[in-house]
């Protein structure tokens, strides 16, 4: 078995000497099947049927079965001529069959009695307008589709709600952020764009949760480890053939996940040179004034963010130098080798606005001088600790709050209000009683401003592909996406300081080998393998950051103030120290075997997840009121720490897991209008287990004493393992032809009966 230990970057580079070393072409899932008849409806066994991709010209010859069944698999989307000879009848063409991607597709064809050099020319577009073949409720999003359709930020994958069974909020924050479904968690939908580290789309498939869908590019897996349903790779639009989202699944093939299957084929080249050029801008200059800025006469804004996204792409056939007695030369391989490139690139900044309550220079310079040496007089003085104030409103201490008498606690003066003055001594708590201190000393210590909030994102996408058709059996494929993204985020919670500004830089990466062998007219076998990874860290990239500064944060004041917070934001994954790796490796054998499509096939997945959750030895203090900050003194503070030493937690994990996948389908077609989907899965995944063997595990103490008496102990794995793990699918789409009957509507191909079952 492969060590889970061999890095990423040495699979990658292996990646590409293979490709660098290896004469081989693309491979995909779907496929055409059918009868051939004669014009009565009487099978035609032994009719030889070819189908011409019109792009690559890359050919593939069946020959029907004693049932006058054909079946071609491994097609790659696109527009196809299809071919269909047999001595007694004339020859059958259809010029333009629309093959969907990874789906499989029922033409039948009715041949006519003659010589077979007479030619019957069907050439107007042919495809199926319903699903004959198999119980699946899905969709295939086009290539006209993902470039027209709109989708926030050039997404693909937002257009996955436009499949029947499947229900998506795409609703966007005031601030174009992505908002989650109810009763759900993670990292949400894109926010960057393409360029999102995790996108995990607000989709539920049939009622299944959103962490139940399942991504995949070119047949092979994008899914993160940490967030279900999340992609680590979203292709960019230019470099996309098409999108087949599966709502509910009765093939075998599918499993890991019970919801939605997104099925992404990307672009090949072709024998024809083709490309694409884009520009979409966004300019401040364009917008209009709200002039409802805010409360209590807030200044007019307008959306403030200018967006450069632009791109390309380049494909056709492969040409390479050739060297003879005449010298050097180019020399193409029609049909036989291609070659596709896509880049993206996102250039965007960003500066929203928002009001809220800031402490005033005033009062960072009365706790400095009243208090020397404390830690408040060190995080007040620190670096970058003012807000970036664009302009003052003037607030009254009703608008903010406080209550109004004979005592008051407020008072309105020119640069803000006066709500207090230090009081006691450092590391002296002030009761609640006096929250604000001394008293009012006619110095303004809070101030109502419109705040700026900008954030700057630079990211780029390349997307290169090479296809070859080495020999008339063997064709391989490589694709890749590498994502490089680099930006910056002002904190808008804790006022928009500088010293709270977070750099990210993740970089994204996907590789992919598809190989597959045509045995022969009945046999073919397709073999892929992929690594996905990402990986970043924020002490580097947020260098500037001082997360040696807690989160401060001031409670008890008035609902309207919020809170006033200082520091970069508190998290586990703040900073962020990412780097999770996944390697892959698929076999299918495909089999034609009278009217039987028979497919066996299994997968193996090791998974890398090497996360740091150190943010959380950072710690968190609130403070009662702005008076007990300045004296040093918290009301509650959070930390991770090590409960045997109160030092900094261990929080560094290695988290090993791996998944063995073991299948049988037959797509049985019993009657030319009755196709049944039979198949068995098995899945094993590996309990979860760690490098260092830091797990732990709560076990429950003897009875009566379950809690009293339980103890943490080190385990690895940390849960035993379960192999039964078999779920059989039953799916079958009927097509009734009863004449004329009820206006046609039950004649063959007008309608389709599809049910099944099955258990993911």
């Amino acid at each position: 078995m492969l060590s889970v230990q061999i890095s990423f970057r040495t699979i990658f580079c292996g990646l590409v000497l293979l490709l660098l070393s290896t004469t081989a072409s693309a491979q995909f899932r779907a496929s055409i099947q059918g009868t051939v008849t004669d014009a009565g409806g009487a099978v035609v066994p032994e009719a030889t049927v070819t189908i011409t991709n019109k792009e690559t010209g890359k050919q593939e010859q069946v020959t029907t079965t004693g049932d006058g069944f054909y079946r071609v698999a491994a097609l790659a989307p696109g527009s196809y001529t299809i071919t269909v000879e047999k001595p007694g009848f004339k020859k059958k063409v259809l010029e333009n069959v629309s093959v969907r991607a990874e789906a499989t597709q029922g033409i039948d064809i009715a041949l006519e009695v003659g010589d077979v050099s007479v030619v019957v020319n069907v050439s107007q577009e042919t495809a199926p307008v319903l699903e004959t073949e198999s119980a699946n409720i899905d969709k295939g999003i086009t290539t006209q589709e993902v470039r027209t359709l709109p989708q926030f930020g050039r997404d693909p994958y937002e257009l996955t709600r436009l499949t029947p069974g499947v229900f998506g909020d795409a609703a966007r924050s005031g601030t174009g952020g992505a908002i989650a479904l109810p009763n759900t968690a993670g990292p949400g939908g894109s926010n960057r764009s393409i360029f999102q580290t995790e996108n995990q789309p607000q989709i539920s498939a049939n009622g299944q949760r959103i962490t139940a869908n399942n991504y995949q590019i070119d047949g092979t897996s994008v899914n993160s480890l940490t967030n279900g349903g999340a992609a680590v790779i979203t292709p960019n639009q230019e470099s996309v053939k098409e999108v087949h989202v599966i709502a509910n699944v009765y093939s075998a093939e599918y499993g890991r996940n019970t919801g939605a299957q997104v099925l992404t084929v990307s672009q090949n080249g072709t024998n024809d040179f083709h490309g694409s050029l884009f520009l979409k801008n966004n300019s401040p200059g364009l917008n209009a004034f709200n002039k409802y800025g805010g409360p209590n006469g807030a200044p007019p804004i307008r959306v403030n963010q200018h967006i450069n996204q632009f791109g390309g792409s380049i494909g056709g056939p492969l040409t390479l130098p050739r060297f003879g007695e005449g010298g050097p030369s180019t020399h193409q391989f029609r049909n036989k080798a291609f070659f596709f490139f896509s880049y993206e690139g996102l250039r965007s900044s960003n500066s929203d606005t928002v009001n809220s309550f800031v402490e005033t220079p005033d009062y960072r310079a009365t706790v400095i001088a009243a208090r020397p040496g404390s830690i408040a007089a060190q995080i007040l003085g620190a670096s970058g600790v003012g807000p970036r104030v664009v302009s003052l409103i003037p607030a009254s201490c009703a608008f903010a709050g406080f209550p109004t008498g004979n005592f008051p606690l407020c008072r309105q003066l020119p640069g803000g209000l006066d709500i207090g003055s230090p009081a006691g001594a450092k590391g002296q708590y002030l009761p609640f009683t006096d929250l604000f201190g001394g008293g009012l000393d006619n110095i303004p210590d809070v101030q109502f401003a419109q705040l700026s909030v900008p954030t700057t994102s630079r990211g780029n996408q390349f997307n290169p592909r090479l296809d070859f058709n080495v020999t008339d059996k063997d064709t391989l494929t490589f694709s890749s996406y590498i994502s490089r993204f680099h930006g910056t985020g002002a904190d808008a919670a804790g006022r928009s300081r500088p010293m709270g500004d977070i750099t990210t830089a993740p970089q994204n990466l996907f590789g992919m080998v598809t190989w597959i062998r045509t045995i022969s007219s009945t046999m073919t076998n397709e073999a892929r393998f992929n690594a996905t990874r990402f990986a970043f860290n924020e002490i580097e990239s947020s260098a500037t950051t001082n997360f040696g500064i807690p989160r401060i944060e001031i409670e008890d004041l008035p609902p309207i103030f919020d809170r006033i917070r200082w520091g970069a934001p508190w998290a586990e994954t703040t900073p962020g120290i990412f780097s999770e790796n996944t390697f892959e490796v698929r076999d299918t054998f495909r089999w034609l075997r009278g009217n039987h499509g028979l497919s066996f096939g299994g997968e193996h997945r090791w998974e890398q997840d090497n996360n740091d959750l150190s943010g959380g030895s950072r710690p968190l203090y609130t403070f009662a009121g702005p008076f007990n900050f300045a004296n040093d003194t918290p009301l509650f503070y959070q930390i991770n720490a090590d409960p045997r030493t109160g030092g900094p937690a261990q929080s560094k994990r290695n988290f090993r897991s791996t998944t063995t996948a073991l299948f049988i389908q037959d797509d049985w077609k019993f009657r030319p209008n009755l196709t049944l989907n039979l198949g068995l899965r098995w899945e094993y995944f590996a309990p979860l287990s760690e490098k260092n063997g830091v797990l732990s595990n709560l076990v429950l103490g003897p009875t009566g004493q379950e809690l009293t008496g339980a103890r943490l102990v080190l385990m690895n794995p940390l849960y035993p393992s379960d192999k039964n793990n078999f779920g059989p699918r039953l799916g079958f789409a009927y097509s009734p032809n009863w004449g004329d009957r009820f206006h046609g509507l039950l004649s063959e191909n007008k309608a389709v009966v599809r049910g099944g079952f099955g258990i993911v």
